[in-house]
């Protein structure tokens, strides 16, 4: 059910074509409380003709030279679902310009745009004062986030992603093998966690406006599954 608002929202999301943020593409299409939906794209979607489908705007946009875009009218709520692995983006390098460099730019854009309400997938376990390289920059990404002028971000660390992917990820193809049939004994925090979940998380935060902080640890993304 959806919650209900003043008005009809304008939203910004950014990583429309990945594993979750299909997914809140499609049901951010669905959601009455937004009469437009822009996406920040580097090549176009492919979205099936369906109901809310003429809400979506795409933009093409260039993430390490974000220009182009001034023209996108108000902003209300912007959607950050960009990541990649170190594997898959080929190097630290590329993998930071995507998770830390990327994440950033899209959320000073959204201000400038007049964006109020921030919400981003980050990742279980990221901290920037973290030995591993992934979860270091996946929590140098939040301080960011943090540290802008948004009157409510919300910010979600799921653990593993449960989704199919166009991108392969051998090793969390084999996780999801293991994990999937005894999910229900591995405690919440841990055990995987459907992309449906995630993005009704996200569209759930972003409408109730909390105004502040909130981090959201993969447990409680689970309350969103079914």
């Amino acid at each position: 059910m959806s919650l209900p608002v003043a008005r009809s929202r304008r939203a910004l999301i950014a990583g429309a074509s990945g594993a979750v943020g299909s997914v809140l593409l499609a049901q951010l299409l669905a959601e009455p409380a937004y009469s437009d939906i822009h996406a920040l794209v580097r090549r176009p979607l492919s979205v099936p003709a369906s109901a809310g489908a003429d809400k979506l705007v795409e933009h093409a946009f260039d993430f390490s030279d974000p220009r182009g875009v001034e023209d996108i009218p108000g902003i209300d709520d912007v959607y950050i679902c960009l990541g990649t692995t170190v594997r898959n983006a080929g190097s630290q390098a590329a993998f930071r310009r995507v998770d830390f460099d990327a994440v950033v730019t899209v959320a000073h854009l959204g201000r400038q745009l007049g964006a109020s309400r921030l919400t981003a997938v980050s990742a279980l376990g990221a901290d920037s004062g973290s030995a591993v390289f992934y979860n270091r920059v996946k929590g140098e990404a939040e301080a960011q986030l943090i540290g802008s002028s948004y009157e409510a971000i919300t910010i979600l660390r799921p653990s593993l992603l449960d989704a199919q992917r166009s991108e392969v990820r051998p090793a969390e193809r084999l996780s999801l093998a293991l994990t999937r049939p005894i999910a229900r004994l591995i405690p919440a925090r841990w055990r995987p966690v459907s992309v449906k979940a995630v993005a009704r998380c996200m569209i759930d935060a972003v409408l109730r406006g909390q105004a502040g902080l909130q981090i959201i640890e993969s447990d409680r993304i689970q309350q969103f599954a079914g």
